[in-house]
């Protein structure tokens, strides 16, 4: 009866943060495809140069299902920018209107920057992050678990380290353990 009982408060939680984040999520996609930048003055001047960083990348990015039982994948494009792990992270916050998934960043929740070091990204989100988070364990779990596994889809990234406003955080709220960077979470794929 328990498990029950949790599992009816996680899907609460989650149609409560599709709904927060419904009116900012509806300008990003069209269908289940976007096509997310992240330019900067340096990027576009090089792109003039070579030709190859205005040439579209295929992407995936992971989406809690409805139900909060695991992240499902959706193709999206973004440019070949100098970035490309950020507009990886950009897109997945687009957000997706794919039935039967849910767009898992609160809302006003910014992406600030993300680094490659090694083989481990640094994804530095906004302290909306963590102050306008609504979800429990499952929650946090599928908001983790959708960063994490669309930055290690890139070969050369195998961890990643969520930070809040540039320092590294233990949780986002209490349930998962976030102070050491992270491997791909193949348990929640399906």
């Amino acid at each position: 009866m328990k498990l029950k009982s949790i599992l009816v408060l996680a899907l609460t939680l989650l149609c409560a943060m599709v709904l927060a984040g419904c009116d900012e999520q509806k300008q990003g996609e069209a269908g289940s495809k976007t096509v997310v930048s992240s330019s900067s003055s340096s990027s576009s001047s090089s792109s003039s140069q070579s030709g190859s960083k205005d040439q579209l990348v295929n992407i995936k990015v992971y989406y809690p299902d409805e139900n909060a039982t695991g992240l499902v994948a959706v193709e999206k494009s973004i440019k070949d920018t100098d970035n490309k792990y950020q507009a990886a992270v950009e897109a997945l916050m687009a957000g997706t209107e794919k039935k039967g998934l849910a767009n898992v960043f609160p809302k006003k929740a910014k992406l600030l920057q993300v680094t490659v070091s090694g083989k481990v990204a640094k994804v530095n989100f906004s302290r909306e992050l963590q102050k306008n988070f609504v979800g429990g364990s499952t929650g946090e779990e599928m908001l983790v678990g959708s960063v994490v596994n669309t930055l290690t889809e890139f070969p050369e990234i195998q961890k990643v380290q969520i930070l809040v406003d540039g320092q590294e955080v233990e949780t986002l709220s209490g349930h998962m353990d976030l102070s050491q960077p992270l491997p791909r979470m193949t348990e929640l794929l399906k």
